[in-house]
This record gives C-alpha cells, sequence and structure tokens, in this order.
C-alpha cells in the first residue's frame, strides 16, 4: 500500500511538471521584451534564426535595434565569388525585410572583394541614416592593425549626406575614405574610430571642428596627417595613435600631436620613418608606449637606426613622464636596456604611480630596461610585468649576440647593487602582480632572474601589502608539483613589510 501511494504521488507530481513545461512563458512576453532578449545575440543571422521556434517568432527579429552582419557568420564557401554573392544577398534581404523606424546600433563588415559595389554601400549608409542610427560600424578592410599601404590604395568614400548627422554617437570605419565637400557637423558624436584611411590635414581639423561633443579618437594604420591640433577639443579625453608600414616612404616625416585635454594616450604599432611628436600634454593620466621602430631596409646603418629608435622612445617617454599610469611594450623595454651603452638617463617621475611592463622573458635586453623605468619611478605604488607570449614575435631592437660577452649577473647582485638606487621605491610600492609565470617554466632562462627580483623586493620593500602571482593553474603543461615548488620558494623568502601577503589566485 505504501508503495502504490508513493507511485500515485509522484505520478502527480510529474504530470504537474509537464503541465508546466507545456506552457510555452517566453513566448507569452511582450513583444518589446522579446526584441530586447534578441538584441544580445552577436549577430543578425543568429536573430534570424530564432524565427523557426514558432509562428509568433516568425517577425520578431525585423523589430531588433541592433542589426550586425558579419562575414564570418556566413557559411564557408570555397569559390570567392559565391561567398561575396551570398553576403550581397543577406544584406539586401536583411534591410528589405527590417521594419523598424529605429536602430540603435548598425554593424557591417563586408569582405575585401565586395568593395567594388558602391551602390550598395551606399545604400547600407543611407538605411542606417535614415533609421536614426546612434551606432555604427562600417568596415569594408578586413584587415589587422599591420596592413601595407601603397599609394594608390583607396576604400569606399562615404557620401556627402554622411557628413551631416546630429544622431550619430559612435562611428568606426575601417578602410573607407573621407572627402567631405562641406563643414563636417556630427554634433552628438562621442566617439570616433577611423582603420586604413588615407587622410589630409585639413580633412582630420574639418573633422574635429565638427565634432564637438567628441571623447574618444582612434587613428589606425592611416595616413597623409601630418599634425593634430586637439586643443579646441575640451571634451576630447583619449587618443589612439597606430603606425602602419608604409614602403614607399621616401622622406622621415613627424606628426604632430598637441592634446592639452588628454587623459588617455596609446601609441601602437609599427613605424618606419614616421614618428610622433608630443606637445602639451599637461592633463595625460595614463600613457601606453607600445609601439616598434622598423629598419627601412635590411642594409641600413645598425647605428642610425638605433639612434632613431632610442630618440623616438626617449621623447616619448620624455613628453609623458607626468601621467600617473604608464605601460610600456616589450620593444621599448629593449630599447632602454641598450641606453647603458650611450649614458642616456631617464627623467624621473613624481607622479607616476603604476607601471605596466610587457616581456617575454627575464633575459638581458629585458632587465637593464626594468631597473632604469624602477629607477625613475620616485612614487611608484603598483607593479605589474605581464609575461606576454606574444612579444617574442616582434622585432628585436639588437641582436641577443651583441650582449652575450656581457658580465652582468642579473640575479641577487644585480638587484642588490642597485638598492641605493632604488631606495625610493622600496618606500611607496604596495602592490606587485606578475602573470603567466609558469607559463614560461621552459623558457631559456627559467624562473632563477625572476625569483632573484622577486625576493629583492620582497626583501626590501618596507610597504608592500600584496604580491598576486597570475598564471599559475595546474595544466597547459604546468604541473601541479611546479605551482607547489614555486609558491613555496616565494614564501620563504624573508620580506620586510609584515603586511605582505603572496596570492595565487585562479
Amino acid at each position: 500500500m505504501v508503495e502504490a501511494k508513493t507511485n500515485g504521488t509522484s505520478c502527480k507530481r510529474g504530470s504537474k511538471r509537464l503541465n508546466s513545461f507545456e506552457k510555452d512563458r517566453i513566448s507569452s512576453l511582450p513583444d518589446d521584451l522579446l526584441c530586447h532578449i534578441i538584441s544580445f545575440l552577436p549577430s543578425t543571422l543568429l536573430a534570424v534564426r530564432t524565427s523557426v521556434l514558432s509562428k509568433r517568432w516568425h517577425l520578431l527579429w525585423t523589430h531588433v535595434p541592433n542589426i550586425n552582419l558579419h562575414q564570418q557568420d556566413m557559411p564557408q564557401f570555397y569559390n570567392c565569388q559565391q561567398s561575396c554573392e551570398y553576403f550581397s544577398t543577406l544584406v539586401d534581404k536583411t534591410l528589405k525585410s527590417y521594419s523598424s523606424s529605429k536602430v540603435n546600433k548598425f554593424c557591417i563588415q563586408f569582405p575585401s572583394n565586395f568593395i567594388d559595389s558602391w551602390a550598395r554601400m551606399d545604400s547600407c549608409v543611407r538605411f542606417a541614416v535614415g533609421r536614426d542610427v546612434e551606432d555604427l560600424t562600417f568596415d569594408i578592410s578586413g584587415y589587422g592593425l599591420e596592413i601595407v599601404r601603397f599609394p594608390d590604395d583607396r576604400g569606399y568614400s562615404l557620401p556627402q549626406f554622411f557628413y551631416h548627422n546630429s544622431q550619430l554617437r559612435n562611428l568606426k570605419t575601417g578602410f573607407c575614405e573621407f572627402v567631405p565637400d562641406g563643414r563636417v557637423s556630427w554634433s552628438s558624436l562621442k566617439d570616433l574610430s577611423i582603420a586604413h584611411a588615407t587622410l589630409t590635414d585639413e580633412v582630420m581639423q574639418n573633422v574635429l571642428d565638427g565634432t564637438p561633443l567628441l571623447e574618444s579618437l582612434k587613428l589606425l594604420s592611416c595616413i597623409g596627417i601630418h599634425r593634430l591640433d586637439l586643443s579646441l577639443n575640451s571634451h576630447l579625453k583619449e587618443l589612439v595613435i597606430s603606425g602602419t608600414v608604409l614602403p614607399y616612404e621616401e622622406e622621415y616625416t613627424v606628426l604632430e600631436i598637441s592634446g592639452p585635454h588628454l587623459m588617455i594616450l596609446e601609441i601602437l604599432g609599427r613605424w618606419r620613418k614616421k614618428k610622433c611628436l608630443l606637445m602639451n600634454m599637461s592633463s595625460l593620466i595614463r600613457a601606453s608606449l607600445d609601439f616598434e621602430v622598423l629598419e627601412y631596409y635590411p642594409c641600413e646603418k645598425r647605428n642610425d637606426f638605433f639612434e632613431r629608435g632610442r630618440n623616438f622612445v626617449k621623447e616619448c617617454l620624455e613628453n609623458v613622464h607626468h601621467a600617473r599610469i604608464l605601460k610600456l611594450g616589450s620593444w621599448c623595454i629593449q630599447v632602454l636596456s641598450t641606453w647603458r651603452m650611450t649614458n642616456a638617463l631617464l627623467s624621473p617621475s613624481l607622479s607616476r604611480k603604476c607601471l605596466i611592463l610587457d616581456v617575454d622573458s627575464f633575459g638581458n635586453h629585458y632587465l637593464p630596461g626594468i631597473a632604469s623605468l624602477l629607477c625613475c619611478s620616485y612614487n611608484l605604488h603598483e607593479l605589474f610585468i605581464n609575461m606576454c607570449p606574444d612579444a617574442r614575435y616582434r622585432q628585436m631592437f639588437y641582436l641577443e649576440s651583441e650582449f652575450s660577452n656581457s658580465d652582468d649577473d642579473f640575479g641577487e647582485n644585480y638587484w642588490t647593487s642597485q638598492k641605493i638606487i632604488l631606495s625610493h621605491l622600496l618606500l611607496h610600492l604596495k602592490t606587485i602582480k606578475i602573470s603567466s609565470l609558469l607559463m614560461k617554466s621552459k623558457s631559456r632562462f627559467g624562473h632563477e632572474r625572476v625569483f632573484a627580483f622577486l625576493g629583492f623586493l620582497l626583501k626590501n620593500a618596507s610597504v608592500l601589502e600584496e604580491m598576486i602571482i597570475y598564471g599559475s593553474r595546474v595544466g597547459r603543461g604546468v604541473s601541479e608539483t611546479e605551482v607547489l615548488n614555486m609558491a613555496l620558494k616565494l614564501i620563504s623568502f624573508p620580506r620586510c613589510s609584515p603586511r605582505a601577503v603572496i596570492l595565487f589566485p585562479y
């Protein structure tokens, strides 16, 4: 009897569950809420596929306020022409079926071979502008930042009606040309990103004059600009400049940048016969120098190349020395490491509170540069070292054999000899973070130099609060024994600060 009763109770519970599943609670939601949910899908193609769920969902995607058309969402075709035709059909059908009168975000990334159809691209821009788009991405490049540019490279010319828009807030273009006939008027634009474009100083100034509320400007692999005067753009707080490879350059040129209101500055990419001249950066808070200067020809004199690279890095550092946060890429740190041969000194910084460094090892070509930066950072509170695997694929500033006969000892004795110079650092440093340390366990230098450096800091930093070692998770070639041994070794080091703790977060 008990068993039968139990079975009867379970059957009732099961039937209740079935009844609850029979009700489609999601489809009973209001259309506006359903469209809001669908808008979080990464592409319009996925939104269209929701129409197979039920008749109720058949046209919901046409009211979603976001349109995202990406080439990578398409099926794979062996024939390039088929891929282009498919994408063209997808664009045409999407725009024709779309029924909402308002588009918040319109993102379209054309295949590179799609640029022959100017009329279709004009219709896309007209469609977006006609629906008061606020966030527009129009990218035809299909390339990364390190594209090789030639004089005849020309992208899609934006139509003239596009230069007058009071609704646009965010604009991102790739391989599009800016050729306004008259004054640009983007009165609401706050974020502008231009990639792979040929610009002029006049056009760029026209854009800056027509964007009074602009807060962020990114110029990625753009050519033709020689001066950026941002003094009248009081709202502009962030500037990102990425260099590009120009194999046809004949003369050395300079890009002058005046940014008294800038708070964030990033100089990235690959530069050859061009460099940035920074002026009036008095409001700068964060600066990132992650660029490299390429040799113009393999036969270029090495001494001339060294001098050019050193000057570029030194001038940038001198103009951003008052920034509270400084990030340096691997190539720039290598340049600093060679300065010990030229008796060059960095200007001391009392403002710098945080230093972020990208390296791929603790080799000869990094440690002297790291020491130089620490010596001139008089009030440093935070030190982040990213053991970046991508750094090894960068061009080396010099051949390692040039320092192969060096008598320098980069172990504990090296850092102890720097103690007097680093005395100011040891009085203020509170946080140390180092990432992907064990990912480098098979590197040529092992961990000896890393432990020597970290041990020196633990032993002498009087106000240190935490040392955080990221990337210590077991797996990906890292054994549990390696993690344990490293933890035990670091914990065994004497600590000057009684509050210092060593953390190994996952």
